[in-house]
């Protein structure tokens, strides 16, 4: 099984818990990828036999352009230099027929007035096709610039494992 764990992040903590993920996928017995989402090609995402996407939180939901601008304002001269997150990523992915298994998740802070990404994540994937392999999953930052919460870096491990498993069945 081959699986493929894509992210967006802007500080770090989104890319901790998409290695744990995969971590604990080959925990399973998988062969898997971690990328940025501007790696995640078409032939990426087709080549996968679950593909697990995750991102920040920003202003209650998956980030924007300004969103993301207003994260590293040093880094980023005009929009046009703000690179593409998950948002844009999955408005442009192929849809895909037959059964493609696909789970998501994001990183948020600990507020209950957070928000969270993994519905708008969730929905896109459905969209074009995706059956999720299970509920999305959320993962607590201390800080903005982090560090993840005590003990989640082992739950995503344990989630990528049983995400795993789940897809290798023939019917979830």
């Amino acid at each position: 099984m081959d699986v493929a764990v894509v992210y967006e992040t802007h500080y770090g903590q989104t890319r901790a818990v998409a290695e744990a993920i995969a971590e604990g996928a080959r925990e399973a017995g998988a062969e898997a990828t971690v990328m940025e989402v501007g790696e995640a090609t078409p032939d990426v995402v087709r080549s996968a036999d679950l593909i697990v996407v995750g991102a920040p939180t920003h202003v209650l939901s998956m980030s924007r352009h300004w969103t993301r601008g207003r994260a590293h304002p040093a880094e980023v001269g005009t929009q046009g230099d703000i690179p593409d997150g998950v948002r844009e990523w999955l408005a442009t992915l192929p849809a895909v027929e037959g059964e493609w298994h696909a789970a998501a998740f994001d990183t948020h802070l600990p507020s209950p007035l957070s928000g969270g990404a993994t519905h708008g994540i969730a929905r896109g994937l459905r969209r074009h096709g995706f059956t999720l392999v299970g509920e999305p999953e959320r993962f607590t930052v201390e800080e903005v610039e982090g560090p993840l919460r005590t003990g989640e870096r082992e739950r995503a491990r344990a989630w990528g494992e049983d995400l795993a498993r789940r897809a290798a069945q023939p019917q979830l």
